[in-house]
């Protein structure tokens, strides 16, 4: 990032004590880390080795090309967590995607064998992606320019994974990366599903103001007085050392008040 001076979104895997996350770092172009996203929640079998997230690594980053945010895959689907980053006015999101193929037997498998048993909805195959169905949802419904990056199995990883596994249950690709509009529409080339690239697009980030002229669910569009989102954002450690930067959630404003945290109106210290 420091050498080519530009912001940078990088997927790891984030070891924490003797525990591993799903994690999105953020660099600027300094080389700085001035960001990080932990999955809020693996998905399936993930759960076997990862942990949980929480709402204090839910970043959306100022800089000169925009409020940058992301989100780590099945994340997507989550309206909650979409109305989150909505709320802090996101405006260019990196959506994080594992390839789209791997095994034989993934979470669409159970549903594409109920309709080939069953003979329904027999003439509506799943010809979309649903990662990128996903993908232009969120673009949509939060306004932003959404870097869909997805990784791809090639056959080295398919051959590695193969070990005391029939290889047809091995599906190399799933890539397919893009950049898509706050309209839906994608932007920039599509890589095949089986190339490992880069992908370029212009983002004009006044396409965003208009996008919002129509929808934004975390301003005009949106009806507090039917629905509202509790969005914690204090840092869930299993245990606090009584360190003096995080406030106890229970203390109420006449505690708040007495031990100095708050002036008269309530509001927090900056």
């Amino acid at each position: 990032a420091r050498d080519a001076q530009i912001y940078a979104c990088v997927s790891v895997t984030e070891r924490d004590g003797g525990s591993l996350y799903l994690s999105q770092l953020w660099f600027d172009p300094k080389g700085d880390l001035v960001g990080r996203h932990r999955k809020l929640r693996p998905t399936g079998p993930e759960r076997y080795i990862y942990g949980d997230g929480d709402g204090s690594m839910m970043p959306v980053i100022e800089s000169p090309i925009g409020n940058l945010g992301g989100l780590l895959c099945w994340e997507h689907l989550v309206p909650l967590t979409s109305a989150a980053m909505n709320s802090m006015n996101e405006q260019v999101h990196v959506g994080s995607w594992a390839t789209y193929s791997f095994f034989k037997g993934g979470p669409f498998d159970a549903v594409r064998d109920f309709k080939a048993r069953s003979g329904a909805l027999k003439n509506s195959p799943l010809d979309i992606a649903p990662n990128e169905i996903m993908s232009r949802h969120y673009a949509m419904a939060t306004q932003t320019f959404v870097v869909m990056s997805t990784g791809v199995l090639n056959e080295e990883g398919a051959r590695i994974l193969s070990e005391g596994i029939p290889a047809s249950d091995i599906m190399v690709g799933g890539g397919g990366s893009r950049i898509i509009a706050p309209d839906g529409s994608v932007i920039s080339p599509v890589l095949p599903h089986d190339e490992e690239g880069l992908v370029y697009a212009d983002i004009p980030l006044e396409m965003v103001i208009y996008s919002k002229y129509m929808c934004d669910p975390a301003g005009h569009y949106g009806v507090p007085n039917v629905l509202s989102l509790n969005f914690n954002r204090v840092p869930a450690r299993a245990v606090r050392m009584g360190d003096p930067d995080v406030r106890p959630a229970y203390l109420s404003f006449e505690q708040l008040q007495e031990a100095g945290k708050t002036d008269a109106s309530g509001a927090p210290p900056r």
